[in-house]
């Protein structure tokens, strides 16, 4: 018996090389348990997802009532959020079906023991949610929205789903404006080393660059313009980082109250961009 929803997805994406090696990494990981799981796909402990999302002034009290975990991945964050009282429930959505099949309920189980119903574990990409209009308070996305092939549209989706005045919480990567388009296409040509293969159990000799797994660079003033015309108001932002060198000696040109922290972030640049968004009144 299945222990997870099943929603559209669109099979092009199941072709691609960054669902190939997630879906490949999910199965390997999961066999090694819950630790390994976390290590190898999420970079970063529950209990530090929960205070990075803490830090945000704000952010911790407008994750309550039923919400969604767009691009959930093996389901970590969509637990974390639903140990929250106020949380009735999360629908953990994520597009790999092997992080959903095998890693969700180690996640779930371990996180949330007896509480583990409250996240509902869904298969479906984060373009064709299926639930009705104005159906859920509130949002939230780890590290997923700057995979969206559309982002426009991906937006309109999750505005749809939302209350009016409900929220959109979004967790990814920003890159200075200044940054030239010249650099966003040298970052999205970057072969990925043998250890990063390695690492994600693919074959050594494979030539796999950033663009090719997925990897969207988006400049700050980018991410404003997309929440701006897709109708979201931005209530806070902040810049979590990773305290280091390079982290410290390279501030944002856009504004953003920066934050340091003395744990690892995970993933590129050792940052973390936080928004909270509110949605507002449909037309």
């Amino acid at each position: 018996m299945e222990n997870h929803m099943v929603w559209k997805r669109n099979l092009d994406l199941l072709e691609g090389e960054e669902y190939l090696a997630n879906n490949n990494l999910a199965l390997v990981s999961s066999k090694s348990g819950f630790d390994d799981i976390i290590k190898k796909y999420v970079y970063i402990s529950p209990s530090l997802i929960e205070n990075t999302l803490k830090l945000v002034p704000g952010l911790w009290k407008v994750l309550n009532g039923t919400g969604i975990d767009l691009g959930a991945g093996v389901g970590a964050v969509s637990s974390v959020v639903a140990k929250i009282n106020e949380v009735e429930s999360i629908y953990s959505l994520e597009l790999t079906e092997n992080c959903v099949r095998f890693c969700h309920p180690i996640i779930k189980e371990n996180i949330l023991r007896s509480k583990q119903h409250k996240v509902i574990s869904v298969l479906g990409d984060f373009d064709n949610i299926q639930l009705e209009d104005s159906s859920l308070d509130f949002a939230i996305s780890w590290d997923s929205m700057h995979h969206s092939i559309d982002l426009p549209k991906t937006l309109k989706e999750v505005r749809r789903v939302l209350k009016p005045e409900g929220y959109f919480v979004v967790v990814d990567r920003g890159y200075n404006n200044s940054t030239t388009d010249e650099e966003i296409k040298r970052l999205g040509n970057i072969v990925y080393d043998k250890e990063f293969l390695k690492k994600s159990y693919l074959p050594v000799d494979k030539i796999l660059t950033r663009k090719l797994n997925g990897e969207n660079d988006i400049r700050f003033r980018e991410w404003e313009e997309s929440f701006v015309n897709s109708k979201f108001k931005i209530i806070n932002n902040a810049l979590i980082k990773t305290k280091n060198q390079r982290n410290v000696d390279l501030k944002n040109d856009a504004s953003i109250p920066e934050i340091f922290v003395d744990y690892k972030l995970g993933g590129y640049m050792q940052q973390k961009n936080i928004y909270i968004l509110k949605n507002t009144k449909h037309n």
